[in-house]
């Protein structure tokens, strides 16, 4: 009986001979590296934003200025604040506007509106707008100022 000839058997023997060297990463290896890099390079960039988005999806800014044009009291503010829903309330630098960032499924706008009139101030409304557009809006501003 005679036996096959088994070519994987000896095969390091016969590379050894030849002077076969292995070297490196084969090709399956480097294209997992490579699609490795590739994925964690795009996840570095859009992770983040989507993260943004998703925290910031719901919020609108609503910009109000007293009819007197004065600055804005403390115990409103603070009364605003308050209010189910409201993520911040800020000012601006001459303290004259108020910025109110509301989440749109929680909190009512007609809340705001009481408050306001239960203190027996005339507020009037500037701007209703999307958080995201209203944050982009700014830093843009902020570039072209800081351009020349």
């Amino acid at each position: 009986m005679k036996m096959a000839y088994d070519p994987e058997k000896y095969r390091e023997k016969r590379e050894k001979v030849l002077g076969i060297k292995k070297r490196g990463l084969g090709f399956g290896a480097m294209a997992v590296i490579i699609c490795v890099v590739i994925l964690a390079g795009l996840s570095v960039v859009t992770v983040p934003r989507a993260v943004s988005y998703f925290s910031t999806r719901n919020l609108d800014d609503a910009i109000f200025k007293l009819e007197s044009g004065s600055n804005w009291p403390e115990n409103v503010i603070a009364a605003i604040q308050k209010i189910d829903g409201i993520a911040s309330v800020t000012e601006d630098k001459n303290h004259t506007r108020l910025v109110v960032t509301y989440d749109r499924r929680t909190a009512a706008f007609a809340n705001m509106t009481a408050a306001f009139s239960k203190r027996n101030l005339g507020v009037t409304l500037l701007n209703q707008v999307n958080h995201r557009q209203h944050r982009n809006t700014l830093e843009n501003k902020e570039e072209t100022i800081e351009t020349p």
